[in-house]
């Protein structure tokens, strides 16, 4: 990854083709997160104050809600944040191999009906290039209400060669955010997991 010192806060809303020029801003002591489907940046600008070692890229197809995720990096000034408008698909199809550190991926849509589960994000395709963007050591961390979905990431990590599951627990803002905390106000029991790229 390029290692130019970040200089300024990061607060544009990017579109993914300037993801090089993103990239290339981050400080190279930086840890890279990127969260997928980060909606109205509950979670990330949370995480992001928390975790100020941690450059943190949103990715939102909708950008009502990348405008909104984009007014709370401006407004807790976090120079350690960006949003991209785009499809996550796209995004991590040109993320450079072994560059990620870490991948949230909170509450995605569930497609509950079962002739539009193929539309769902966690598929064979899509952890392939996640497994290829992320470090060795790298983690996914994956979080759901929906039971089906739950079990359907758990058997992909299970079934791929350069993922294990792992015990790290799920940051408490993600219990804090929007989704996070109308789930648990309806009562829905909220299944996490997390896996870790193979180092060798």
């Amino acid at each position: 990854m390029p290692v130019k010192k970040t200089t300024a806060p990061q607060v544009l809303l990017n579109n993914i083709g300037t993801l090089p020029e993103l990239l290339s801003n981050i400080a190279a002591n930086m840890l890279l997160e990127i969260e997928i489907g980060c909606g109205n940046g509950h979670f990330l600008s949370m995480y992001a104050e928390e975790k100020k070692l941690s450059y943190l890229i949103g990715v939102e197809l909708k950008k009502k809600r990348c405008l909104k995720a984009l007014k709370k990096i401006q407004t807790y000034r976090l120079a350690n944040a960006a949003i991209i408008h785009g499809k996550a698909e796209e995004l991590i199809e040109q993320l450079p191999a072994n560059s990620v550190d870490k991948f949230h991926i909170y509450f995605p849509d569930p497609w509950p009906k079962t002739k539009h589960r193929r539309r769902r994000f966690l598929r064979m395709t899509n952890l392939e290039n996640l497994c290829r963007s992320l470090k060795p050591g790298g983690e996914i961390l994956f979080c759901s209400d929906i039971y089906d979905y739950y079990l359907q990431a758990k058997l992909l990590f299970l079934i791929s060669r350069e993922l294990r599951l792992s015990e790290t627990p799920p940051p408490p803002q993600v219990l804090k955010s929007i989704f996070g905390r109308k789930f648990l106000s309806l009562g829905n029991e909220i299944f996490f997991i997390s896996s870790r790229k193979l180092t060798d």
